[in-house]
């Protein structure tokens, strides 16, 4: 049965006092809590208690969660919780708004994702995610395919692996032919997020603190004011509407989409030094500049920035390197090699050609 004491001792007291345990599945419950008959059967009030206090604790788990996860502090800490939940089983579709808010919190600043100290933990969270599509809407599927950009495969892309390499880039790729023309309803869908993004990095930044989504406080009861509770009804009406807005639209999903792939590709880029990585991400940013009308306008000039670096870098292998970087590239072994290749030989057989010929009267 699933201790949640025994998974959560690892964590500092900072956070252990403030995230509860995950409840047992509810196939595993004690059965000291079920109903003692002679056919050893529950009843349903009895089933339907343990169910909804389950439903509760891991409620309250995530709630905890997604109060620290967005912090780059404790995401290292709240991360492997969240993991935790969805490997237990014990997160279901009513947790699903709850769920999905805790990854957007992971991926409020989607730089983290390449982090050498947090990327692999990005990794992981969002390949686990994935694993549960079932509980994610299609608009929420839509917006954490781009977390998975982000997340798993461009921290992938910083990989030692020439293997990995070519294979996200293969990915990448893939991607980018698969993705229709971009039109201006499409910048028009970019710039909405990206407006929306910067406010609540704003936000966020103002604050200095987590910023987790709440609830408003409900208003003192007046009577007087409201003797109908007209004020709740509305409240409770608008209430999906809000939170389908806090959800990226398809078509903005598919505009972000687009910036995500170039971030991939600007951190190819950025492992252009490597020589395994050259021709591969050369071939991805000529790809990536032969499908340039599938990206908004406002995208375009990144594209064309990442085709004239390939260029730049064409040309200077055709140049030949410099003596500075043929020096940084040799190794002592060559080095070592380029000097006795300058050594002079007499005929006489690897006898020295200079100095004072006592070679050649010591072989007579």
């Amino acid at each position: 049965m699933f201790s949640g004491e025994d998974a959560f001792n690892h964590v500092t007291d900072d956070v252990d006092d403030l995230i509860p345990p995950p409840p047992p599945p509810l196939d595993d419950l004690p059965q000291a809590k079920r109903l003692k008959t002679e056919g050893g059967s529950v009843t349903t009030s009895q089933a339907s208690q343990d169910a909804q206090q389950g439903a509760d604790q891991v409620q309250a788990a995530l709630e905890k969660i997604l109060s620290h996860i967005s912090n780059p502090k404790k995401f290292k800490k709240a991360s492997p919780l969240l993991r935790e939940l969805l490997g237990q089983g014990v997160v279901t579709k009513a947790h699903s708004n709850l769920l999905f808010e805790a990854l957007k919190g992971a991926m409020r600043d989607p730089t983290l994702a390449v982090d050498p100290t947090q990327t692999i933990e990005f990794q992981k969270l969002f390949t686990v995610a994935s694993k549960h599509a079932e509980l994610f809407s299609m608009r929420q599927k839509g917006q954490l395919d781009v977390f998975g950009l982000w997340g798993v495969l461009r921290g992938q892309l910083l990989t030692d692996d020439s293997f990995v390499y070519n294979r996200v880039l293969s990915r990448i790729k893939d991607s980018i032919q698969h993705l229709p023309e971009a039109t201006e309803d499409d910048d028009e869908a970019l710039l909405r997020v990206k407006e929306r993004l910067q406010e609540e990095a704003n936000g966020a930044g103002s604050s200095g603190k987590d910023t987790a989504p709440q609830a408003a406080a409900p208003p003192a009861e007046d009577p007087e004011a409201d003797p109908f509770g007209l004020e709740q009804i509305i409240q409770k009406a608008e209430a999906p509407k809000r939170e389908r807005a806090a959800v990226w639209s398809s078509r903005e999903s598919l505009a972000m989409k687009r910036d995500a792939l170039l971030d991939c590709l600007d951190t190819a880029r950025s492992r252009y030094g490597l020589a395994w990585a050259r021709t591969s991400t050369d071939i991805a940013i000529q790809d990536l500049h032969n499908n340039r009308t599938k990206f908004c306008k406002s995208q375009q000039p990144r594209i064309d920035q990442l085709w004239r670096f390939v260029q730049d870098q064409r040309l200077r292998r055709k140049q030949g390197p410099s003596a500075k970087e043929a020096r940084r590239d040799t190794t002592s072994f060559e080095a070592a090699r380029a000097e006795w290749g300058k050594a002079t030989l007499s005929v006489r057989g690897a006898v020295g050609g200079g100095g004072d010929h006592r070679s050649e009267v010591w072989l007579g």
